[in-house]
């Protein structure tokens, strides 16, 4: 099982802030069995998965582990404005999932910001933007209101803080820890409405996306 110590001292409290600790549980717990995969297997090999990130193959190999409830797509097939790495759809909804963020770092997320290792970047704003572009395409499609949720994985953080107004905050998580926070949403759709939300999120067209190859994103889960 996955640990985090939170340091809520008087610094913490006066800033708003619960540093999370990676505990050595939570490192055996991670990425330290590469090589294995979930009950879904390996993500599907192409050439241009083999020549992603590492960042985001190791996430895709997690994402694996979530149940047949789920469709996992990778997002980055996309050639438009959708500025993810992964579109899940599950019983919670649609959820765009991001880990453009290095590795072994010090990371800390308030409502609109997150450093790395004390820099600020644009990765709250980023997640944001594309997640309000996929709203405005599902609900086109689909012809009722949809809101699709941002999530970013970080992959084996030094540390994880927050600060800020926690309903206000981004999704932040350690990447270990993003296929059982999914699982663990409320469901927010019926079995129906998941299956036409994936087949939705599966066409290229929805993204505005030229084919390459095929009609359909490539398939992770």
């Amino acid at each position: 099982m996955t640990h985090f110590a939170a340091d809520r001292g008087a610094d913490s409290r006066r800033h708003g802030r619960a540093k999370l600790v990676i505990t050595e549980t939570t490192r055996r717990a991670g990425f330290t069995f590469r090589g294995q995969f979930g009950r879904g297997g390996a993500p599907e090999t192409t050439p241009e998965w083999s020549t992603e990130a590492p960042t985001e193959y190791e996430l895709g190999r997690l994402l694996t582990s979530l149940d047949d409830r789920f469709r996992v797509l990778r997002a980055f097939d996309v050639f438009g404005d959708l500025d993810a790495d992964f579109v899940v759809v599950g019983p919670a909804g649609l959820f765009l999932i991001t880990s453009r963020v290095q590795r072994n770092a010090s990371i800390w997320v308030d409502e609109d910001m997150l450093w790395v290792n004390g820099r600020p970047t644009n990765r709250v704003r980023d997640a944001r933007t594309s997640a309000e572009r996929a709203s405005a395409r599902f609900s086109v499609v689909l012809g009722q209101p949809v809101r699709a949720t941002p999530v970013i994985s970080i992959m084996n953080p030094v540390s994880l803080a927050f600060g800020g107004e926690p309903a206000q905050r981004i999704v932040t998580l350690p990447a270990d820890l993003v296929s059982q926070w999914l699982s663990d949403c409320s469901r927010t759709l019926s079995d129906d409405a998941v299956a036409d939300f994936a087949r939705v999120a599966e066409d290229r067209a929805t993204w505005g996306s030229p084919p390459s190859g095929s009609s359909r994103l490539a398939r992770v889960r």
